[in-house]
């Protein structure tokens, strides 16, 4: 019951990645900087896990009713996401956006995210719902239990 994402058809070396350009990936998944064709480092596939977890919580194809080039150019040039549902987790949510940040430097390491993803699933485990269910929770109370989350789990950030 665990799953495992691997495409290593376009990997490298990261000390060779860091100076290699050119579009080598797959358009609805790329980042930014590859589509641009700038160097660019492994923030890429933090780039691509944001899309993919968006993926996971929508059950949608990204960029939808694009062509793969339209979605480039989207993500490339007008800065788009896939939009978010509003009944996504906010903490999730919060994940996704941080994950597919237009700058690489503000996107968090891997090792971030496996923690963040453990304690928003340990927050869940202890009975505090990081989301309303349809419709039932207002915004106010949905913050007011991550609030109650991150005490438990103090290096957990929220921004509302």
């Amino acid at each position: 019951m665990r799953v495992k994402v691997a495409d290593f058809g376009t990997s490298c070396l990261e000390t060779q990645c860091r100076e290699t350009k050119g579009n080598m990936g797959t358009y609805r998944w790329m980042a930014p900087e590859m589509v641009k064709e700038k160097p660019y480092t492994r923030k890429v596939d933090v780039y691509s896990f944001g899309i993919v977890l968006w993926e996971l919580t929508t059950a949608l194809l990204p960029f939808q009713g694009m062509t793969p080039v339209q979605a480039a150019f989207a993500v490339a040039e007008k800065n788009e996401r896939p939009p978010l549902p509003a009944s996504c987790q906010p903490a999730i949510a919060h994940l996704i956006k941080r994950c597919w940040a237009a700058n690489p430097s503000k996107r968090p390491d891997f090792s971030d995210i496996v923690s963040a993803l453990e304690k928003y699933d340990e927050c869940v485990k202890e009975g505090l719902p990081l989301t309303s269910h349809s419709g039932l929770v207002d915004r106010n109370v949905i913050l007011e239990r991550l609030k109650r989350c991150v005490s438990l789990y103090p290096s957990i950030s929220v921004h509302a």
